[in-house]
């Protein structure tokens, strides 16, 4: 009899191993899967210099990427200027309300130093994952951030009119 609950103890102690590997392993791929994504939508904002919907909504929807979250939790509490909030999106690339956002923008305005420079800014992006186990669901949420490069207004002087 004391090797029978011996067993069971010693199998018990291995599903819990098998479910902590589990765990690591699902978050290890949706943290992947959510770095990857960021990646292309810093891409994209650089290249475009702002939000274009339809490849956004096909880099979400290559990658089969679900994950929503808050993007209201980010915002300072007083979040006067539009420029300097975080704005959610959807799977879609359209500007949606903040509790079921797919990802994060937030446009950070620099300026300029001089009245030769033109005005900088650079986007910051939030992507959101969690640790999905098949018998638990969603235990924790998380984030992944990445700034764009600077990016420039342009402003373009013709030539000539000043003349």
């Amino acid at each position: 009899m004391k090797e029978a609950i011996g067993g069971t103890w010693l199998f018990q102690i291995v599903i819990v191993f098998i479910l902590l590997f589990a765990g690591y392993m699902c978050l290890a791929i949706n943290h992947s899967k959510a770095f990857s994504i960021k990646s292309e939508i810093i891409e994209s904002l650089s290249r475009h210099g702002g939000v274009d919907n339809e490849e956004i909504a096909d880099i979400l929807s290559k990658a089969s990427y679900r994950t929503r979250g808050s993007c209201s939790k980010f915002n300072e509490k007083s979040c006067a200027d539009k420029n300097n909030c975080w704005v959610g999106y959807d799977r879609t690339g359209k500007e949606v309300s903040n509790a079921s956002a797919t990802f994060c923008i937030r446009k950070v305005d620099i300026g300029s130093s001089s009245s030769e420079l033109p005005d900088m800014f650079y986007y910051q992006v939030r992507v959101f994952y969690q640790l999905d186990l098949p018998i638990f669901n969603s235990l924790f949420s998380f984030t992944v951030k990445g700034d764009t490069t600077l990016l420039y207004h342009t402003n373009i002087i013709e030539k000539g009119a000043d003349n």
